[in-house]
């Protein structure tokens, strides 16, 4: 039996998150104010340097090339990322900090244009317009994630209603068993099929003995010369139980967070395969005449001879081959 003891759930909580403050007016709302609708992105950009960009990897390329970049663009850059946690602005993000994202349509936030001005909006219309690049917060600031819109490069950062740091969320892990049969991990089976031929004869000759040979219903037949043999190959499939056990917790739920449940997973093997294999070698018998058996007996013992010498000269074993 094996166990394993940790599964991971992630839980995103919309309505746990952080109060947001910050210096920058990015990050600032104001009480009552009113957001503007905007339906199409491009016209204003902010960061034109990160617009357009195919990946998140590429995104991140460009914002290290320009880490040292001593120009009003980057000192807006880095302030942002202070902002969510980045003491050192771009020169502290790592690959896996930026990754692609998209703000659902509806979704109010300050957003940022040209001349670096902020400004409340509600995002309106197509999806495919708000395609963004994602920062995650650093080091669990209390700001949260930061978003730079794909097609213009234009920050922005959502506002959440009423939300608070982390909350506890009880979560009921139901015990459920399941059966899983691998066809292809059991042991395994080889058969053999061997062709013979031989000669009828009238009678034995002197000295010969009878010895019955299964298959080989002739009264007097020749010694069955074996002119084929193929191999067949197959698995005995296998059935394991696998079995989540009772787990009940009380978890404490961040936003961003992956939450971690701990729960028994067994896993044991409960049955082989157990139906009729065939036999390890099959033998079918082929009569002849006996002028064709002897000349197949010439050539085998021809072949044979051939292989005996290169064997010989070589110092390498030779298998003559049975087509």
């Amino acid at each position: 039996m094996k166990r394993l003891f940790l599964i991971a759930a992630s839980v995103m909580l919309a309505c746990a998150s952080f109060a947001q403050a910050g210096s920058n007016a990015l990050f600032q709302f104001r009480n009552g104010e009113e957001p503007k609708d905007v339906s199409r992105l491009g016209t204003a950009p902010e960061f034109p340097f990160i617009a357009n960009k195919s990946s998140a990897a590429q995104v991140y390329r460009t914002l290290k090339a320009h880490a040292d970049d001593n120009t009003e663009t980057m000192d807006h850059m880095n302030g942002l990322l202070r902002q969510i946690g980045y003491a050192n602005g771009v020169r502290d993000l790592e690959p896996g900090d930026v990754t692609e994202a998209s703000v659902a349509p509806g979704t109010v936030g300050n957003m940022g244009s040209r001349g670096y001005e902020y400004d409340l909006y509600r995002l309106q219309g197509d999806a495919s317009e708000f395609r963004a690049w994602k920062i995650a917060a650093n080091g669990g600031n209390r700001n949260g994630a930061l978003y730079f819109f794909a097609k213009c490069g234009n920050a922005f950062y959502p506002r959440q209603e009423a939300r608070t740091a982390c909350i506890n969320v009880p979560v009921d892990v139901k015990p459920d068993v399941n059966q899983i049969t691998l066809p292809a991990s059991g042991s395994k089976v080889t058969t053999e099929n061997k062709t013979y031929v031989y000669y009828a004869r009238k009678r034995h000759k002197k000295d010969d003995q009878a010895f019955p040979v299964a298959g080989l219903n002739a009264e007097y037949p020749s010694e069955p010369l074996e002119v084929r043999m193929d191999k067949n190959m197959s698995i005995r499939p296998e059935t394991y139980t696998v079995s989540v056990g009772n787990a009940s917790n009380d978890v404490t739920a961040c936003l961003n967070r992956t939450v971690e449940l701990t729960a028994n997973v067994n896993v044991e093997k409960t049955s082989t395969y157990t139906g009729d294999y065939p036999n390890n070698t099959h033998a079918n018998y082929q009569e002849v005449s006996k002028r064709h058996y002897k000349m197949i007996a010439r050539k085998m013992r021809n072949a044979e001879r051939k292989a005996n010498k290169i064997a010989r000269r070589t110092g390498q074993p030779v298998v003559v081959k049975r087509a």
